[in-house]
């Protein structure tokens, strides 16, 4: 089988939907399938072989980044590449744009699936993309299959696009995130790590992180907050950590996907103080699998993930008191916490790309039986 993986967003861009891409990607060339990625940006690896078409626009919306493809490739290019490509089946990431994948669609003749990965508050930006999605009307009904990661995807998809979603969760490479991975040295000296990981975006709430930290330190001075990753809003949060006086406080700036486990390995605590807009929370299952207590703050997706998973604490978004208490709390019971990992790490294997490539594979044969 061959299978083409359509992202209008930019591929090199760090992200839930293009870590998504890459995963299933590997599990499928693992299983013997052929792979090929149409994006607005990004290029080919060792592994994924990616055919750029245009190129990305940056845009904000709904509190974080994201972009919108430009490309001027005519319907006739569009139909050659397709027909030189073989897809025998499409895997469209959505919400998805009419200038690329949406031009795809109208060209191709495979069979044709799509995965809604984000959760959109209503507001100017959902706006923009419902105006999208009412051009969009003749390629929506090209889908053969529906599927969302997560309820809260599927409501914001049904929003949109209208339709029925059959939910399968994102994939996890659960061999590379494991309790006993080296830590990072100069994070294995004894001290309660508290960490952080993920984008510097406004609506990922690492200020309120911060100012709960603030709360901890004087009822657990030896604790450690560990901040790993960038964003727009890390000057604003090292000034707020001065502001705030606070000595105990690391920022490791972009973590690499070969870092991240031994970054995991470092924490003692996982803690996701996300306000809105998540739709799943694949950094959640990482920690998961890394055997990490999680304190979490209770947007939608977080608090539709980790009820399957109870024990980890999940607190009101943007409360600091909350959040300061819950991490309290989890550092008060190094015996529960040790309790919890081991539970965490157990369960996380049901996020495996093994797991979840299985299921979405299945339904891929399902789909070209059907049309056979």
């Amino acid at each position: 089988m061959k299978v083409g993986l359509l992202i209008d967003d930019h591929m090199a861009r760090p992200g839930g939907v293009q870590e998504y891409v890459r995963g299933l990607g590997r599990f499928l060339l693992r299983h013997d399938h052929e792979v090929v990625i149409f994006s607005s940006g990004g290029s080919s690896n060792a592994e994924l072989r990616l055919i750029r078409l245009g190129s990305a626009l940056n845009l904000r919306g709904s509190g974080s980044s994201t972009s919108i493809p430009i490309t001027f490739a005519t319907r006739g290019q569009l139909r050659q590449l397709l027909e030189h490509e073989t897809c025998d089946l499409l895997h469209v990431m959505a919400p998805y744009s009419p200038t690329l994948s949406g031009r795809l669609l109208r060209q191709s003749r495979a069979c044709h699936v799509m995965t809604f990965l984000v959760a959109i508050e209503p507001g100017p930006y959902r706006a923009v993309l419902g105006t999208f999605a009412r051009l969009q009307a003749a390629t929506l009904r090209r889908f053969e299959a529906r599927i969302a990661i997560s309820e809260t995807a599927a409501a914001t998809g049904r929003a949109l696009y209208g339709g029925s979603y059959d939910i399968i969760p994102c994939g996890v490479d659960t061999t590379r995130f494991v309790p006993h991975a080296a830590p990072l040295p100069e994070l294995a000296d004894g001290c309660a790590n508290i960490l952080y990981v993920g984008r510097l975006e406004q609506r990922k709430g690492v200020d309120h992180l911060v100012r709960a930290f603030a709360r901890l330190q004087r009822q657990a001075p030896a604790a450690r907050l560990i901040i790993a990753g960038d964003g727009p809003e890390r000057r604003a949060l090292e000034q707020l950590v001065a502001e705030l006086k606070l000595t105990n406080v690391r920022f490791l700036g972009y973590v690499s996907s070969a870092e991240l486990p031994h970054v995991l390995a470092s924490g003692t605590i996982f803690c996701a103080p996300a306000t809105y807009a998540e739709s799943f929370g694949i950094v959640l299952v990482e920690a998961l699998a890394a055997g990490l207590p999680i304190v979490a703050a209770g947007n939608a997706g977080y608090a539709g993930l980790l009820a399957a998973h109870p024990g980890n604490l999940v607190v009101p978004p943007a409360d600091d008191r909350a959040l300061a208490g819950a991490l309290a709390a989890l550092l008060d019971q190094p015996a529960y916490r040790q309790q919890l990992g081991a539970r965490n790490r157990a369960a996380a294997e049901q996020y495996s790309w093994e797991q979840v490539g299985q299921a979405l594979l299945n339904m891929y044969r399902r789909l070209l039986e059907t049309q056979a």
